[in-house]
Order: C-alpha cells, then structure tokens, then sequence
C-alpha cells in the first residue's frame, strides 16, 4: 500500500518504496544466487517489477520498505510487514546487500513500526528450515519459537519445512530492544569510521582560568606534561596536553589575554566541555556531521597552531560538543 511511514535508527533508515527502487529490487534480488536461494525468485526485467508494485500499491495492509544508509544515503536492502490480521503480522521480504551490515537494525526498525506506529500486538517470520543461519538469527535476537510448519512451501518444484518464530510487543520491550539497540550502536560506530577513514578519539579539552594550577590538581592523578602550546590566535587559547597511564589525554586551555573564549564554559563551571577526534578526512567528517547527523557549528573550519593542520568544533543533538581534528 501506499504510505509515508519512515523510521530512522543510529545506522540505517527505512522509508517507503516508490516506483523510482524497482531495479533496485531487481538488482539486490538478483545479487547473490547462494545466499537468496530460498527466496521466491523474479523476473530481471523492471517492468514487470514496476507492474507488481502498481498492485502492492493498491494492497491494504501491506508495509513494504527501502533500507537506507544513514551516512551514505545508499540503498542497502528491502524489509516487508503484511498479512495483518486480529492486529498480528507477519515481516519478511528481507533482503540486505552483499556486504552490507543493516541486518540487524533493519529488523529493529520494523519492530519498532509495528508496535510504536501502527499499534500491532505481535510480529512473526516464516523461514524455510533449511536456511540455518536467518533460523538461528532470530535466535539470536531472542525472537521465540512457535512451530515448525511441514511442506508450507514450494520452491522450484521441492518442498521445504518453515519454522515460525514471532516476537510480541511485551516481549520486544523488554528482550529484545535493548539487544538490538546495542547491536545497531556498534555497526553505527564502524560504519562511521569506515566512512570518514578513520575515527580516533585523541583528547578531552578542559576549560581552566589557569593551567599551571589546574595541573597541579591532575598531577596527583599521576598526570604528567606531554606537550604545549603558548598561543593559538585563531582560537585565543593557550593549551597544555598531559597524558596518564590507563586515562584520557587531556588538553587544559586557557584564555589569551582579552580573549573570551572559554568564558562560557568557565561561568558555567563546566570543564570538561569537548572530545577531539582526529579524523583523516576533515571535509567529509564535517559534511557528515553537519547534514547526516545534523550537528551544529560552533566554530568553523581554521588552522590549529598547534596541529598546524585544520580543526572544528561541532555540537551534537545531545549538546555533546565535539572537535575535528585533521590528520
């Protein structure tokens, strides 16, 4: 059916089907012979594609998806709820991309559509008993057992046995969420420094009145002095790196003289106030940040004196403020 229901995770999105992904269904259908063999086979030819979706369009009940990237905007896979009856359905039509890690978090977004969206009380897949590893996958993620099925399919001529397996909305909540949530962080924090080539947390910046002192107080934290630098005119800081067996860099900053710079956090009595992240592809990481992750921009793109390559600070959703650093 036609329908406007989105759902964005950490990693992945789902957004409604158009006519505009027929050949990608072809494309991801058709991509692996071995892995999508015990999925009902199509034709190569994007007509008939666009044909069957004119009639899914017009299928009530009938929720299909595209997988998308988050970080890429590409297209990564297909994800299906349909067959609702007495508020219970049944998910599939789930393919991902060779390659591609959206497995997990896709299931976890059409969970999360079916309970929070269109209020349904339960989810269930069928899985032909052959295909181990989608079987023991939804083991995996705590789905339950229900029963196996004997010769409920035909598939280029042979039966096969489907094994039922469902997960209800109590169940979701409190089993499975948390699991998959966990799982889709993970795959977001690989698939981001994948993206930017590479993402290496360097130091916390510290906001100080005056560093001297306050290394004092880290000193006893067994804190020693690992590099300086006496001003940074395009920022208005001075800065002091200290290093720590087992703990962070940290980076004490104070203000150059007329320079308020730090004046916010210090008034706020906020010192540990951002996380630097050196990042191999600065222009990139900072479009990414900015238009997929919508960060805001505290300080744009400038030479560090001390990095002597160039730096940014960005401020997360969260007010979690973030630097750039160029490697």
């Amino acid at each position: 059916m036609q329908h406007n229901i989105k759902q964005k995770g950490f990693a992945y999105s789902i957004r409604p089907i158009t006519l505009d992904d027929a050949q990608f269904i072809i494309d991801v259908r058709l991509e692996d012979e071995e892995r999508n063999k015990y999925v009902h086979k199509i034709s190569p030819d994007v007509n008939l594609q666009i044909n069957w979706l004119n009639k899914y369009f017009q299928t009530p009940d009938d929720y299909y998806f595209v997988i998308e990237n988050n970080l890429t905007g590409e297209k990564e896979g297909l994800i299906s709820i349909y067959n609702i009856k007495d508020n219970v359905a049944e998910w599939g039509r789930w393919v991902v991309k060779k390659g591609s890690m959206a497995a997990i978090e896709s299931v976890d977004l059409v969970y999360k559509v079916a309970f929070e969206k269109l209020g349904l009380d339960e989810l269930y897949t069928k899985t032909i008993e052959n295909n181990t590893s989608v079987v023991s996958f939804h083991s995996s993620i705590n789905a339950k057992l229900r029963q196996t099925l004997v010769n409920e399919v035909e598939l280029e001529n042979v039966k096969y046995n489907v094994v039922e397996q469902f997960v209800d909305k109590e169940h979701y909540f409190s089993n499975v969420k948390n699991l998959l949530e966990e799982k889709a962080l993970k795959i977001f924090q690989r698939n981001l420094k994948v993206s930017l080539g590479g993402f290496e947390f360097h130091h916390i910046g510290v906001a100080t009145k005056d560093i001297e002192k306050e290394f004092k107080s880290y000193a006893m934290l067994g804190y020693s002095k690992e590099d300086k630098f006496d001003e940074d005119l395009n920022q208005g800081v001075k800065g002091l790196f200290i290093t720590a067996k087992n703990q962070p860099r940290l980076e004490l900053l104070e203000n150059l003289e007329n320079s308020t710079t730090l004046d916010f956090w210090l008034n706020q009595g906020v010192k540990m106030y951002h996380f630097g992240y050196l990042v191999k592809y600065i222009e990139k990481a900072f479009d990414v940040f900015t238009t997929k992750l919508r960060a805001k921009i505290i300080s744009p793109m400038k030479e560090s004196t001390y990095f002597g390559k160039r730096i940014c600070f960005l401020m997360m959703n969260n007010m979690f403020m973030i630097e750039l650093i160029e490697e």
